[in-house]
């Protein structure tokens, strides 16, 4: 009789606790797993990855300005010059002979002046004889015209001359700067960092890639800048000023700090595609015993923000919403009190991890995080049981690290 009434007295209570379940199912009281973590300050640095060449500050590429062999060169590869200082020498037979034939022009032109000079001395002196037999009815009005005829074409021939002259002068003038281009010079201060070109062969005056159209390159070694390609749909972020962080290939063990110097107006085709990109120039503070070369290639990250600390919530949290009239909207979840609350934000940059938040939360705010399939069916006022993800990994640590002890322990014995 008494084993009945316990029976009686247990089957009462799990019925009791039944109900109470039932009833919690039916009230919906049951409660959601879910992650959170804490809004709080972050340091937020998001960036854009552009790849390019290594290329000195200052630059130049010595062509020649007309064709000729090269005669002397008076430099090597690697050595340091001053602007001015003359670095090669082009054959200058052919334009000394042009100097030469243009003088002797320039000599028969003065020559033929002075005698146009004479003429026309000749003709004013018989048209003023003419006008006093004229007058003294010694000579008819044709002959008196024909004096004056003279004179007048002894004048245009002289000035014929003139003009003559000053343009075998020009000529001469241009053979002369054409002798001085046989003399390649100096226009930078740097070092001879490439020379092409050997003695004996021709020089040419072209921009393209032939042998002969390069003579020699020199460059300011000391300053150093990175010629990064950009893709258009990130261009319009980039900024004067922006810090980045070069890579270059020979040293990828040596990250170099940069500031973004120029942005290209003008975007350039990739060949091959049609994509287009926008060169962006980013100086770059490089030690000095680093060795870096033109040419080299290299990667880079430009950092859009300043790297400082802001408000922040992992990218997971925040979740987009377009409404019926197209308006795209933000916001996350956030634990309070045991209840999910949907709360919208205004964000702002973003990085891999973080995304800072400008309104709608306050420092210290339970944010839910995942899982993420918890979070696309999530509705607001829902209980959820919450754990702070930093929490929930370091169980998780402790746990692996309490089992690798037993396995240790079964191991030794």
């Amino acid at each position: 009789m008494k084993l009945n009434k316990k029976w009686l007295i247990g089957g009462a209570i799990l019925a009791v606790m039944a109900l109470l379940l039932v009833v919690k199912s039916l009230r919906g009281e049951s409660r959601t797993e879910v992650e959170v973590v804490l809004a709080s300050e972050q340091d937020i640095r998001p960036s854009i990855l552009a790849s390019g060449l290594l290329a000195y500050l200052d630059e130049v590429n010595l062509t020649a300005e007309l064709v000729a062999k090269v005669e002397e060169i008076l430099v090597k590869e690697g050595d340091q010059v001053e602007k001015g200082q003359l670095l090669l020498r082009l054959d200058p037979e052919t334009y000394r002979n042009a100097i030469e034939r243009e003088q002797a022009s320039q000599r028969q032109g003065q020559i033929s002046i002075e005698r146009q000079r004479l003429a026309l001395a000749l003709a004013e002196t018989r048209l003023k004889r003419g006008e006093e037999l004229l007058g003294r009815q010694m000579i008819g009005q044709a002959d008196f015209d024909d004096l004056r005829n003279a004179r007048d074409l002894a004048r245009v021939e002289l000035r014929s001359t003139q003009e003559s002259l000053r343009r075998a002068e020009a000529i001469l003038s241009e053979a002369r700067e054409q002798l001085q281009k046989t003399d390649i010079r100096a226009p930078i201060a740097g070092t001879i960092v490439a020379l092409p070109i050997k003695v004996g062969e021709t020089a040419i005056p072209s921009t393209m890639s032939l042998a002969g159209a390069s003579l020699m390159k020199i460059a300011d070694t000391s300053a150093i800048q990175a010629e990064l390609k950009v893709d258009e749909a990130d261009i319009a972020r980039i900024r004067l000023g922006q810090q980045a962080e070069v890579v270059a290939a020979a040293h990828q063990d040596t990250p170099l700090q940069g500031t973004v110097a120029q942005i290209a107006l003008a975007p350039s085709l990739e060949p091959g595609s049609q994509g287009r990109s926008y060169q962006v120039d980013v100086l770059l503070d490089v030690p000095e015993d680093l060795g870096l070369r033109s040419g080299m290639s290299a990667r880079a990250d430009i950092f859009l923000g300043d790297g400082g600390k802001t408000l922040a919530v992992p990218v997971e949290a925040v979740v987009t919403e377009e409404s019926e009239d197209g308006q795209v909207k933000r916001f996350v979840w956030i634990d309070r009190d045991g209840s999910a609350r949907k709360v919208e934000v205004e964000t702002g940059l973003s990085d891999d991890r973080w995304e800072a938040v400008a309104s709608g939360l306050e420092a210290g705010d339970r944010v839910i995080v995942g899982p993420a399939k918890t979070l696309r069916i999530l509705r607001d006022g829902a209980a959820i049981d919450a754990e702070l993800r930093d929490g929930k990994a370091k169980a998780k640590a402790k746990a692996d690290a309490e089992d690798d002890e037993d396995e240790d322990g079964d191991a030794s014995e």
